[in-house]
């Protein structure tokens, strides 16, 4: 570990020469059935940590929706005092009623790592998938909005140094009518208009406050038909970032299709989404390549019941690390797969002659491809999701790793 730093340089912005970032997304339930803690998450190979999630709920006073811990447990209150499961020195409950209030966690042992001088960006990742019901909320009118900015500064100000980004994972912003994301979010037609303007107000208040190398980044859809309703000019002007989440393309747990891919880099006839695809339109769009951020996925989709690409698919894989169908890529391939590569798309595969199974994840060899593209196009980097299902870097099948060795320095040096 590297010495102690000066605590007023924590937040600090950190970049690669590069200038390319690998943000990885570290949860807060990893803690639990994966037991990956934040000590496990190889730092050196990273630029920047997501760290998801905080959920939006009712100020207890005013009432307005507001980011909040999700689990007070897992991100702030958990003390690591086996010397074995977190970062040194461990903790103790011997507090001195003396000194501040301590920071215990995930959060606390991110802190942790910052005071120990190693360097990453941390963001505060606010919804995703389960907590987005109430973005909608939490955006609808002016006193809302300066609600929400004050309850994002007002943790930054409780953990100085710890953030210097906050990450908008609102899934998803709708047209009328619609409903792009979990069953029951809250929908209304000026969503992108309010979304606009707290996105114009975070910038101005974080800038106000001494804050202005604070970033913001929002992750978005990678479907063309899905991503038209979204505010991208406004979205261009006060993000740092917009990860577009190319992954979830397909899989036939959702219905019956072709069996295809789930995080391809280019369009077939058997699998029309792609990362080419979402990229493509963003820039058409207005959106400055250098603001976009592609994803990589750590986790397969399955194809049940399939000859192989473009053949017919239906019903659920069995294979599961938590989830039917989607496997951890540490556990890939599977006994009785085959690994295999689709130079169409430019995506790798694997297939279960036996079982008629199809199974679709990142490989070496496709997030290589992937960090030419980024280069190619002027891209700013990837997120990956998550921190948990990789090979360790130690491992030549580990992405994290491979990502690093493409995006870290510029090849063309």
């Amino acid at each position: 570990m590297a010495a102690a730093v000066d605590p007023r340089t924590l937040d600090r912005k950190f970049e690669w020469p590069s200038g390319k970032k690998l943000i990885i997304y570290h949860t807060n339930w990893a803690m639990y059935d994966r037991k990956f803690a934040v000590k496990d998450i190889p730092i050196q190979y990273l630029s920047d940590i997501n760290y998801a999630f905080f959920d939006l709920k009712p100020d207890p006073t005013t009432g307005f929706y507001v980011p909040q811990t999700g689990d007070a447990w897992a991100d702030t209150d958990k003390r690591f005092t086996d010397a074995n499961e977190g970062i040194p020195p461990p903790d103790t409950w011997n507090d001195d009623p003396a000194l501040p209030q301590q920071l215990y966690g995930n959060l606390g042992q991110l802190m942790k790592l910052k005071k120990l001088g190693l360097q990453f960006n941390l963001g505060l990742s606010i919804g995703g998938w389960s907590w987005s019901k109430h973005f909608s909320d939490a955006v609808k009118g002016e006193r809302e909005r300066e609600a929400f900015v004050d309850a994002i500064l007002a943790i930054f100000d409780k953990y100085p140094g710890l953030f210097n980004r906050v990450d908008l994972d609102w899934e998803y912003i709708s047209p009328p009518g619609s409903n792009y994301g979990n069953p029951g979010n809250i929908v209304r037609p000026e969503d992108p208009q309010n979304f606009a303007s707290f996105l114009c107000l975070l910038r101005t208040r974080l800038d106000s406050t001494h804050r202005p190398h604070y970033e913001i980044s929002a992750c978005v859809t990678a479907d063309p038909v899905k991503l038209q309703v979204l505010p991208l000019q406004a979205m261009s002007t006060y993000l740092s970032t917009i990860n577009i989440m190319t992954y979830d393309f397909s899989s036939s747990a959702w219905g019956p299709c072709h069996a295809g891919h789930h995080a391809n880099l280019r369009s077939t006839p058997y699998a029309q989404l792609s990362v080419d695809r979402a990229v493509s339109e963003y820039i058409s769009r207005g959106v400055p390549p250098n603001k976009i951020v592609i994803g990589v996925a750590l986790y397969s989709r399955g194809f049940n019941a399939t000859e192989g690409l473009g053949m017919p698919s239906r019903g659920v894989v069995e294979d599961k690390s938590w989830e039917a169908g989607v496997c951890d890529y540490k556990s890939l391939p599977r006994p009785g797969m085959v690994e295999m590569w689709d130079d169409q798309a430019l995506a790798g595969y694997a297939y279960d002659a036996g079982k008629k199974v199809l199974t679709s994840y990142d490989t070496v060899r496709s997030v290589q491809e992937k960090c030419k593209y980024i280069w190619d196009k002027g891209l700013k980097g990837v997120i990956v999701w998550e921190s948990s299902a990789d090979y360790p870097v130690t491992s030549e099948r580990s992405l994290i790793r491979t990502l690093y060795e493409g995006l870290a320095r510029d090849p063309r040096v």
